[in-house]
């Protein structure tokens, strides 16, 4: 009888999300009945026939049905997130999670969660965990027996909880040996724009970095300019954009709206030939020579921003060609808990240009600096990670060639000013 629940539901699962997609389009449920008749009789043979059915997870049967589907529509953009998925969507929406403030991965070997940095600032930086820590229990219980995501989630938590944690570290002998650590998790704010001050003989440079654009980035920005412009006097700004992978559309329009006075910031077009225009909301800051370095990791909302600039001529992009993704996605809640990430538009630059799975060519072509050696890169890396809570932004005009070359370029139009 259990067994018969749990086909029944996920028939009925299923149904409905066949039938509610369909419906929109006014095709009638016995030509959905039709075409998906070789679906439902799969689901019969693993009932009554498959070796081992009792065993069978039906959850996980209606998560890959649910990724088929969208498989077969040969677009990447298009995605299933399951429950857990929305948890870790929203985190990145939302910027703010309650936990340690560890950055962390899988140990494989140790089947452990590896410490790659603590945030700086946070509950698990005070308690004194380190790079290279590996947790092995969390309240008592082996992380051995969890999967990975399992023992994140229980490294998070309401803020104010407890959490004891074992850890294994490495001490200059090369011995390890055990640590136990009790913190008190609080709410993690990741800081999503990053600033520095370049001086230079022509005057202070800012450098910005945006990681992505989720709820507070514009607020964030917002401040950073107000102290770069009106407290440090800026004559110039670079604005990274390096492995952005985007985020929120209102987030991009109100982000590319800080550097636009007036004019269209992003048309957005259904597959139906509605258009939507996106203008700017207006500009409170000077408007200073500007470059924006992106590359092949900048997408989404970084290429809103970046095409607008270009378009507009507002800024020089320096670096790589940039992602290509113009997709726009309607999030759709399922009764399962998870969601459904479908492609409904396509945005198009101020001028018209639809860069989709073409990217955007930048204005100098800078490849990243070929002789920076793995170790650097981890170590960069790290130290992204430990600032993931703070505004400090990581500048090496001397090892980043991009960023040089950005600076050599600005300096130049600061000179024909």
């Amino acid at each position: 009888m259990k067994k018969m629940a749990k086909i029944s539901i996920v028939l009925l699962i299923l149904a409905s999300v066949v039938i509610t997609a369909w419906t929109s389009v006014k095709v009638k449920e016995k030509e959905i009945l039709e075409k998906f008749q070789p679906f439902f009789e799969v689901l019969h043979h693993i009932q009554n026939e498959y070796y081992d059915a009792d065993k069978v997870n039906y959850e996980k049967l209606v998560d890959e049905a649910i990724r088929g589907l969208l498989a077969g529509l040969d677009d990447p953009f298009s995605n299933y997130l399951t429950k857990q998925d929305t948890i870790e969507a929203r985190i990145s929406t939302e910027s703010k999670y309650g936990g340690l403030g560890i950055e962390v991965t899988y140990d494989a070997k140790n089947k452990a969660v590896k410490v790659v940095t603590p945030m700086d600032g946070t509950p698990a930086f005070r308690a004194g965990l380190k790079p290279g820590d590996l947790i092995i229990t969390i309240d008592g219980s082996p992380v051995s027996d969890m999967t990975f995501i399992e023992a994140v989630n229980h490294l998070r938590g309401k803020p104010g909880t407890k959490v004891q944690i074992e850890v294994l570290r490495e001490d200059k002998e090369g011995n390890m040996k055990k640590l136990k650590f009790e913190i008190v998790r609080e709410l993690i704010k990741l800081v999503t724009v990053k600033y520095d001050l370049i001086n230079t003989e022509k005057g202070n440079i800012g450098y910005v970095r945006i990681v992505r654009f989720s709820i507070p980035t514009s607020e964030e920005l917002k401040k950073t300019l107000t102290k770069l412009f009106f407290e440090d006097g800026i004559v110039g700004l670079i604005l990274d954009l390096r492995n952005n992978p985007g985020g929120l559309l209102s987030t991009a329009v109100d982000v590319t709206s800080m550097f636009l006075d007036e004019g269209v910031v992003v048309k957005v077009k259904g597959r139906t030939g509605f258009e939507r225009v996106y203008r700017s909301r207006g500009n409170d800051f000077p408007n200073v020579p500007m470059v924006v370095l992106v590359n092949h990791g900048s997408a989404s909302a970084s290429e809103i921003l970046s095409g607008a600039l270009q378009d507009h001529k507002i800024a020089k992009l320096v670096g790589e060609k940039t992602f290509g993704k113009a997709a726009v996605q309607s999030v759709i809640p399922l009764s399962n808990g998870g969601e459904l990430w479908l492609t409904t538009a396509h945005y198009f630059t101020p001028l018209g240009r639809d860069i989709h799975k073409k990217g955007i060519e930048p204005d100098y072509v800078v490849t990243e600096e070929a002789s920076v050696t793995e170790q650097e890169k981890e170590e960069r890396h790290r130290l992204e990670g430990m600032y993931l809570t703070s505004t400090k932004a990581i500048v090496d005009v001397e090892k980043d060639n991009q960023l040089r070359k950005g600076l050599e370029i600005l300096l130049k139009m600061l000179e024909k000013k």
